[in-house]
């Protein structure tokens, strides 16, 4: 018996040592390819380069037309021409034209235009938009914003009639720049199926915007951006379970009210207004970039009430800073571990930014900071070193100024920080502007700067912390 296994295991080697011979078959050709891989690949073309394939063999002929996303872009496809003109827009036409007369039955699943709208579009557009919708597109995106315009520039008149049941039910992403909502908003109906909506420079009613968000109950992404809406409320009031990402940039707003329980994303751009998310428990990154002024008491007292949970905020803002220094016992942010503050100094407020240390004392848990200031003075020097009642952050491992001008104002702030964060593991000093390089003129003051900030640090900073003054 075990002779027999030990010729079994030679003839096993001898076979394993011998060349293996592969008998070679036909090379594959690009066309044998599976519909879907051919789609994928063409996809990643520009429409002209994709189309251009038919010229390579009889075979390749119609090959490019199992690309399921079509985007045509003007740029792109008529680059050479001078945008603006009409043979500029009346090659653009034809050339969409064309390359939708060979998908005449075929299924398009992603239908896309970008092109500064002109009215030779309209009629064209309907035609386009028809198309796409009759060839049981999921993803439909006009961006007709020019890149010169006004306050009420042109728009395209959205054909909402084109759109009966099964057509609107199909639709999972909509994107929409510079059109137009003539149509009574009776016949907005939504779009139940509907996960990604972006709208920028739409003209359409309060009442409409709201009828159509209210319909769309398996919304998953959000954008609306410059709609007007006469500084009216935006009030959704049926709730929408599925919507993580909220983005609101420069609308004519003011009010902002949604149901969204399950929201983990905001973004908001413009001047201040007020806000109900209802209890959007997930709510974890908050980016707040508000133009104009707001104070910091309104900063300490409405702000964690609004997102008690998040984990992640960014504030830009103008934001005066007055005496007495609030000291941090009205509301909490109770998980938040990252914090960037941006904002311009006023010359009124230099002497008042250590009242930024109510932001620390409103969040026990954070972990890493970054104040960016816009701020012109210059190094001051002071010994007359001001301070709060002691505080300990000892979760704060990461703390980032840039901005530093070495008033005495940043080096009070900088100090009550270090010397109450004994877990501080990083620390950035960057003279540098945020907004933009430094101007030539502060140029000289920026090694005086840096150096206030290593004296006045000296001695202060653990062994263990990394320290990057630049």
């Amino acid at each position: 018996m075990e002779d027999h296994l030990m010729r079994r295991t030679k003839r096993l080697k001898r076979c394993h040592e011998k060349p293996v011979c592969r008998q070679r078959g036909a090379p594959i050709q690009f066309s044998d390819l599976p519909v879907d891989v051919l789609g994928t690949i063409l996809s990643k073309l520009p429409p002209k380069e994709m189309v251009r394939t038919s010229v390579l063999s009889n075979e390749w002929k119609h090959i490019w037309t199992v690309c399921p996303k079509l985007r045509f872009d003007g740029a792109a496809m008529c680059g050479q021409d001078v945008a603006g003109t009409q043979h500029y827009t009346r090659k653009f036409i034809d050339n969409v034209n064309g390359v939708l007369k060979q998908y005449h039955g075929k299924v398009v699943e992603e239908f896309g235009v970008k092109f500064e709208f002109d009215a030779m579009l309209a009629e064209h557009l309907d035609c386009w938009v028809n198309f796409a919708l009759s060839s049981r597109a999921k993803n439909l995106a006009l961006d007709l914003l020019p890149a010169r315009w006004g306050l009420r520039p042109d728009r395209y008149r959205f054909p909402i009639e084109l759109f009966d049941g099964g057509r609107i039910s199909r639709l999972q992403h909509l994107q929409l720049s510079c059109v137009s909502f003539d149509e009574p908003s009776s016949q907005l109906c939504g779009f139940p199926n509907l996960k990604k909506l972006d709208l920028d420079v739409v003209n359409i009613t309060r009442k409409g915007l709201e009828d159509m968000l209210s319909n769309c109950s398996n919304l998953e992404w959000l954008s609306i951006g410059r709609c007007h809406l006469d500084n009216d409320e935006l009030r959704v009031h049926r709730p929408l379970p599925r919507l993580l990402y909220l983005n609101v940039a420069y609308c004519a707003i003011s009010k902002i009210e949604f149901i969204a329980m399950n929201l983990q994303t905001f973004v908001f751009q413009g001047s201040w207004i007020n806000f109900y998310l209802g209890t959007a428990l997930a709510l974890k990154d908050v980016k707040l970039y508000l133009i104009g002024k707001i104070t910091l008491n309104l900063a300490m007292t409405v702000l964690p009430f609004l997102f008690p949970r998040a984990q992640n905020m960014i504030l830009h803002c103008s934001l005066p800073l007055k005496m007495p220094w609030p000291q941090g016992n009205g509301s909490k942010f109770s998980l938040l571990k990252y914090l960037q503050l941006k904002f311009l100094v006023l010359p009124e407020d230099l002497l008042n930014l250590l009242s930024l240390a109510s932001f620390l004392s409103a969040a026990p848990f954070i972990e890493k900071l970054e104040i960016h200031f816009a701020i012109r003075t210059l190094p001051q020097g002071s010994e007359l070193i001001r301070r709060l009642p002691g505080s300990t952050y000892r979760y704060l491992k990461n703390l980032s100024i840039t901005g530093f001008a070495g008033c005495t104002g940043q080096v009070e702030l900088l100090l009550h920080i270090v010397e109450n964060a004994p877990n501080l593991e990083a620390l950035t000093i960057d003279r540098a502007n945020h907004y933009g390089s430094i101007e030539e003129h502060v140029w000289q003051s920026r090694s005086k700067a840096l150096d206030i900030a290593r004296r006045h640090l000296d001695g202060r900073l653990s062994e263990n912390t990394k320290v990057s003054i630049m």
